[in-house]
């Protein structure tokens, strides 16, 4: 798989974004992704794995190729195939195509509410053990997402004078964010995020360790707890299953202990360092996110890790729930 890869552009694009989705977007790459998938299936699911040219042609690939990885390679064995076997104007796009992608990507890229100076964190979740006679957790299941915070909002996650044994209480707005959107039961697949009124608690204080020049060392520790119940009618990312082993009312909802440090460069203003860890109880289900298959509705620990993200395009992907972020 490696060295089939390497002959190739790999890419990677979310059907949830702010805006309007993959499936029913009018931009070049909504338009593109479109164009391939149309020539697969007529299924309503965009997922899957493809092998495409430049210009959107279709070489290989299918719905069903996900988590297969013996189907991954024949598809992109296929596609290689018939890729040598085109001439340059099929690989590639027009120049008149090519003119209007750069036009229009250039103008998404000027409006990305990306916060560049701010603190953007790669957001990890997954099982952790349960002990010998528990259900036992999928050792592969896990799921990553990002949180965004602007450069006045990361700046919030220290004290204003950052002097040994200074301490803050992180804005509740900010640790908030993280329980309704991040603090969320992704291991096995898609959620719903929490409403704010879900939100029992959500506390986080900061304390200064260590000032070395223009880097301040700092600790945190805190909690998060949010608590849902509903009564079965379907919602957005609930479940409404009925059968042997589903409770009823349905409850969701996960309850974190915060810990982390982090390194804040005073002169750069910018995090260059940040590592928080949710040890979390959480527990229900909703309709795509795998707990409902095998009745998995704990409590049951999860773990989430959130660490500094790179400044690649690729760490760019805004967060799942970026919409319900209330951002202008």
């Amino acid at each position: 798989m490696q060295e089939l890869s390497a002959q190739l552009v790999a890419a990677a694009d979310q059907i949830e974004r702010p805006g309007k989705s993959l499936e029913d977007g009018t931009s070049f790459e909504a338009r593109f992704v479109q164009k391939v998938k149309k020539q697969c299936n007529k299924l309503a699911t965009y997922q899957g794995v493809f092998v495409a040219t430049p210009s959107g042609l279709l070489l290989a690939g299918s719905h069903d190729a996900i988590h297969d990885a013996r189907k991954v390679e024949k598809h992109l064995r296929q596609g290689l195939e018939k890729w040598r076997k085109l001439s340059p104007a099929e690989r590639l796009m027009s120049k008149d195509m090519l003119a209007r992608a750069t036009v229009e990507l250039a103008r998404v890229e000027g409006s990305s509410q990306y916060p560049r100076g701010g603190l953007v964190l790669r957001v990890i979740c997954r099982d952790l053990s349960r002990g010998p006679k528990a259900m036992p957790p999928s050792r592969n299941a896990y799921n990553q997402d990002y949180a965004w915070f602007r450069k006045a909002e990361a700046r919030a996650w220290l004290p204003v004078r950052p002097v040994k044994g200074a301490r803050v209480t992180v804005p509740r707005a900010l640790v908030e964010r993280l329980a309704r959107f991040h603090f969320v039961d992704l291991v096995r697949g898609h959620t719903a995020p929490f409403p704010q009124r879900a939100v029992e608690v959500a506390e986080l204080t900061a304390e200064v360790v260590d000032v070395k020049g223009d880097h301040v060392s700092l600790v945190y520790t805190g909690r998060t707890r949010t608590s849902e119940v509903h009564d079965g009618v379907h919602v957005e990312g609930k479940w409404n299953a009925k059968g042997p082993g589903i409770p009823k009312p349905q409850k969701r909802g996960v309850d974190a202990r915060l810990e982390g440090r982090a390194v804040y460069d005073l002169n750069a203003q910018k995090f260059v360092s940040f590592e928080l860890v949710a040890l979390s109880q959480r527990w229900g289900g909703n309709a795509d996110n795998g707990r409902l298959d095998q009745r998995d509705f704990g409590p049951a620990p999860m773990g989430v890790v959130l660490e500094l993200a790179g400044d690649t395009a690729a760490e760019r992907v805004a967060p799942l729930f970026f919409r319900a972020y209330g951002w202008e």
